[in-house]
């Protein structure tokens, strides 16, 4: 009698044991199942938490993108020929946003007897531009050609007709500025005024001030 109770305290002790082990088990898994999702980022729940940062980003990206273009469009390639007294007349390629004394520094400088007395130095270069250092007592009527002498040469772009080829004959109008062009004529009806330009997204004063000589509303 007394060895079937010790039997029975065992098989006792042994089935309180495994259930026991079974609770623990069941805790320990609900547990660990809501910390795991607890911890699940999920793309979705970036954008619903953070809709604004995102959206300020892509908005960051796009103006950095739109400031390289138009960038890019400000500063071109001209060609200019300077001759008379500098040390090496002829033919260079420079930027859009150069000026005179640059081309006479890659023209190797002035001469000694170099009349520079009317000179300005401090001009910006165009495309085409010709440019004559005269020397000491020479009497040149028209050293450097101006805009305004190079427009006489050519007809004006007429921008509230032009298309986006028109425009691109204008220094520094690349095919993201025409296209802005057009898009603010579209939007806001035709130009009243030559300045109305500086309106434009991408048109600031130094490419108004290269244009403005080559651009009619009439």
């Amino acid at each position: 009698m007394s060895q079937f109770k010790y039997l029975k305290k065992i098989v006792t002790g042994i089935l309180i044991a495994g259930l026991l082990i079974v609770i623990y088990f069941m805790i320990f898994k609900d547990f660990n199942d809501t910390d795991s999702n607890e911890n699940i980022v999920t793309l979705e729940n970036l954008i619903e938490e953070n809709p604004q940062n995102l959206t300020e980003e892509k908005s960051g990206s796009d103006d950095k993108e739109l400031r390289i273009e138009e960038a890019a469009d400000e500063i071109v390639e001209v060609v200019i020929d300077i001759k008379g007294a500098v040390k090496t007349p002829g033919v260079f390629s420079l930027k859009s946003s150069d000026r005179i004394i640059d081309a006479v520094n890659a023209a190797g400088g002035v001469l000694e007897n170099a009349d520079t007395k009317h000179i300005n130095f401090a001009q910006i270069l165009n495309d085409e531009m010709y440019i004559y250092i005269p020397e000491n007592g020479e009497n040149i009527p028209e050293i450097i050609e101006t805009e305004e002498s190079l427009q006489d040469k050519t007809s004006l772009v007429n921008i509230n007709q032009a298309d986006e080829t028109d425009f691109l004959v204008l220094d520094g109008i690349g095919p993201s500025k025409a296209a802005a062009i057009i898009n603010y004529r579209d939007e806001h009806g035709l130009f009243k005024t030559v300045e109305d330009l500086l309106n434009v997204s991408g048109i600031g004063k130094k490419t108004f001030d290269r244009i403005k000589t080559a651009v009619t509303i009439d």
